[in-house]
């Protein structure tokens, strides 16, 4: 057959090359954020099975946060990344300590005894909706009105998800589920003050191994003076393990995504934290939300995707 009918064209190397290098930057994007929706989605099933057998919720916050503490101190003498001592220092892991671990955990686990753990997962991606607000309104960033109608969508989401029908089945739940939302907003307050109390130039790990060692030690005094530390069921001892290890493995991916991907990148893993806690819900408890956690979980993710998605680049030439 004659060749002229078939007009062959060169490969783009080129063009295969950007795809190549599109796609794993992609993967490794996506990958570690799917990892640690995951990891962070599922957190309720470890508070509702440990709190099933017995454990006190500042016991089981005690228990993850020191073997979490135990990984990340080990990850930081080997890194020769020790956390510093000085006045500055120990005034971020406090402050940080308390409000990202300890008050958050208590308002957290305590509601979890008593709220589905797929509604537990709908209110997280609160927390960066919560911290754009607060950081306006401290003026740390320029007001933006598509955000706030980001949260305030977000804040409706939430509403929905709390009547009949929807994520939370039983109305009796309703004050623990207040007592829920509490979580994220601890969170947001943690984010800001870590924001402004970082010591410059501060090793994120060497932070967070010493937020999570000063939150130790106050869950430890707090939980002592409350009576939550008594005789439990030992066979909750490796699941509070495992607890403390795979935030240990969160942190290190948080802190890896905040450096190589950026907040904006990183702050997408609210959606998967709350599919991975729908999905956890109901395979380890049976959870079946009912049909307005529908419109609720779309609320809330459009509203975090105003919240936590740039805008539009303004040119030079104001295009």
């Amino acid at each position: 057959m004659p060749s002229e009918g078939f007009n062959f064209q060169p490969l783009d190397t080129q063009a295969v090359s950007r795809a190549s290098v599109g796609m794993r930057f992609a993967l490794s994007a996506i990958l570690p954020l799917l990892l640690l929706g995951t990891i962070w989605g599922a957190t309720p099933i470890f508070v509702k099975t440990l709190g099933g057998m017995g454990w006190p919720p500042l016991m089981i916050a005690l228990g993850a946060s020191g073997f979490s503490t135990i990984t990340l101190l080990a990850v930081c003498f080997a890194r020769r990344e020790i956390p510093a001592l000085k006045r500055p220092y120990l005034i971020h892991y406090g402050v940080s300590g308390l409000t990202g671990l300890v008050l958050s955990n208590l308002f957290g686990f305590t509601s979890l005894q008593h709220i589905p753990a797929g509604f537990f997962s709908l209110l997280i991606p609160l927390s960066p909706m919560l911290t754009v607000v607060g950081a306006m309104a401290l003026r740390m960033e320029k007001i933006s009105w598509r955000r706030i109608g980001g949260s305030i969508l977000g804040l409706v989401g939430i509403g929905i998800a709390m009547a009949p029908g929807a994520a939370l089945p039983d109305p009796e739940a309703l004050p623990w589920a207040l007592l829920a939302a509490c979580t994220p907003v601890w969170y947001a307050v943690a984010n800001i003050a870590g924001v402004k109390l970082a010591p410059r130039g501060a090793a994120p790990l060497a932070l967070a191994a010493g937020t999570c060692a000063a939150a130790a030690l106050m869950m430890a005094v707090i939980a002592f003076s409350t009576g939550q530390i008594r005789s439990v069921d030992l066979a909750g001892l490796p699941i509070t393990m495992t607890q403390g290890v795979l935030l240990a493995l969160a942190y290190l991916i948080y802190f890896r995504s905040l450096a190589t991907q950026g907040g904006v990148v990183t702050s997408q893993v609210g959606y998967i934290v709350t599919i991975t806690g729908l999905i956890w819900g109901f395979a380890i408890f049976g959870e079946v939300p009912g049909w307005l956690t529908i419109p609720a979980a779309a609320l809330v993710f459009i509203g975090l995707a105003m919240v936590t998605l740039p805008g539009k680049k303004i040119t030079q030439s104001g295009a």
